[in-house]
C-alpha cells in the first residue's frame, strides 16, 4: 500500500507573501535609487536657475544704475532688461520687486514694504521705478523633466532661486595710483599745470565706450608734485600698487591722499598699467586744493572718484622735454583735455557705472562712480 505525500499546510501561502514583499522591496530600492540620482539632476538644474536669477538681478541693476546716472529710464526699461536676460538663460518666469540699497522691498511710494503683496514690481501698471530704488529682488523658476523618477511616477520638478542686486555709490575698488585735477587746462612739455575748470564727457557703455575719448596728461602742481598717489604707505612703488592695489576705501568726500614721487614712480608704473588696457580703472579726483605746498609729503584734496575705460598709458621722464607724440593726439577721435600735451598721459573714455565694488547709499555727482553687486 503506498503513502500518500503529506505537504505542510500554509506553505504556498508564505511563498506568495515572501514575493510580495521582495517585490515591494525592490520598488522602494528602485525608488530610493532613482531619487537619489534624480537628486544629481535637480542639483544642476538648480545652478542653472540660480545664475539665471543672478543674471536677471544684475541686468534689472544696470538699468537702475543708468538711472542714478542720469538717464531717463522708466519701469518698462528695467522690465525689458530682465525679460532679455530671463529668456537668454532659459528661465521659465520670474517675479521681481523693487528694493532700496540694502535690499528692503519698497512700495511705489518708496517707503519699506512688509511683504511682496504690497511690494512694487518690476513691470507694474504705472510704469514707475520708486523713489530710492537702488536695487531689484529676483525669483527665477524652471520646470525640468526627470529622468530615474518617472519609475515613481514623478515625470518633471521646478527649481527655483532668489537674488538681490543692487546700485549704488561706489565707496571701494580697485583704484590706480595717480589723481586727474579738475583744473586741467594747460599741461606743457614739461607737465606744468595751469589753470581753471575743465568738463569731462560721461560716455556711454560698450567696447570700447561710445562717447569722447580723451587724453589725461599727468601734470604738476606749481610746486613741483606730480599726480601720482601714495595709496599704500610705501614710497616710489606704485608698479607694485598697480599689481595688487591695496583696498582703499573712501568714507565721504572730500578726503585727502597723500602723494608719491612722480619722477621715481611713474614710469616703471605704466608697464603694469597698460596691462589693464580695455578694463575699467578707479581715478580719484581732486580739486583746486590739488596745488601743493612742496614736491613731496603732500596731500591731495579728492572730491569725487571717476571709473576710467582705458586705452593706454604713456610715461615717459615726466620731467623731461618735449612732447610725446602719444600724448597728443589727433585732435578728433583723441583729444587732449584743453592743453598742449605732457610728455606723460592716461588715455581713455570717462564712464560712470561699468564697474564692480562695495556699493553705498548716497548722491550720484559728477563722474563718481557708481558699482553693482549681488548681495543675496
Amino acid at each position: 500500500m503506498k503513502r500518500s505525500r503529506r505537504t505542510r499546510p500554509g506553505r504556498d501561502g508564505q511563498r506568495g507573501q515572501i514575493l510580495v514583499i521582495a517585490v515591494i522591496s525592490m520598488i522602494a530600492m528602485i525608488g530610493g535609487i532613482s531619487l537619489v540620482l534624480e537628486g544629481g539632476n535637480a542639483y544642476a538644474h538648480q545652478r542653472v536657475v540660480q545664475n539665471g536669477s543672478d543674471s536677471v538681478a544684475n541686468a534689472g541693476a544696470m538699468v537702475i544704475a543708468e538711472r542714478l546716472g542720469g538717464a531717463i529710464k522708466t519701469d518698462a526699461d528695467v522690465k525689458a532688461a530682465a525679460m532679455a536676460m530671463s529668456g537668454s538663460n532659459l528661465l521659465d518666469g520670474f517675479a521681481a520687486y523693487y528694493s532700496d540699497v540694502k535690499g528692503h522691498l519698497l512700495t511705489l511710494a518708496g517707503t519699506l514694504a512688509p511683504n511682496t503683496a504690497s511690494a512694487a514690481q518690476v513691470g507694474n501698471v504705472a510704469n514707475l521705478v520708486p523713489p530710492g530704488a537702488q536695487g531689484i529682488q529676483v525669483t527665477g523658476t524652471q520646470m525640468f523633466p526627470t529622468t530615474f523618477a518617472r519609475v515613481i511616477g514623478m515625470n518633471d520638478f521646478r527649481a527655483s532661486a532668489d537674488s538681490t542686486a543692487v546700485a549704488g555709490a561706489l565707496t571701494g575698488g580697485i583704484f590706480l595710483p595717480v589723481v586727474f585735477p579738475v583744473n586741467i587746462v594747460d599741461c606743457d612739455a614739461s607737465g606744468s599745470l595751469g589753470s581753471g575748470e575743465t568738463t569731462w564727457d560721461i560716455s556711454e557703455p560698450g567696447e570700447p565706450p561710445i562717447g569722447q575719448e580723451y587724453i589725461v596728461p599727468l601734470c604738476k602742481t606749481g610746486a613741483g608734485s606730480f599726480m601720482v598717489l601714495d595709496l599704500d604707505g610705501t614710497p616710489n612703488n606704485c608698479d607694485e600698487e598697480v599689481r595688487n592695489p591695496p583696498k582703499l576705501q573712501f568714507a565721504a568726500f572730500p578726503a585727502d591722499v597723500a602723494s608719491d614721487n612722480g619722477n621715481n614712480c611713474a614710469k616703471p608704473m605704466a608697464d603694469e598699467v597698460n596691462k589693464l588696457a580695455g578694463k575699467i580703472v578707479l581715478i580719484p579726483i581732486c580739486d583746486g586744493y590739488c596745488t601743493t605746498t612742496g614736491g613731496s609729503n603732500a596731500t591731495y584734496h579728492i572730491i569725487r572718484v571717476a571709473a576710467f575705460y582705458l586705452d593706454y598709458m604713456v610715461a615717459e621722464n615726466p620731467g623731461g622735454s618735449g612732447h610725446d607724440p602719444l600724448c597728443q593726439g589727433n585732435g578728433t577721435t583723441l583729444v587732449p583735455i584743453a592743453g598742449n600735451g605732457s610728455s606723460s598721459c592716461l588715455v581713455g573714455w570717462f564712464v560712470r557705472y561699468i564697474t564692480s565694488g562695495p556699493v553705498g547709499s548716497g548722491n550720484i555727482e559728477g563722474a563718481g562712480a557708481i558699482g553693482i553687486q549681488l548681495i543675496r
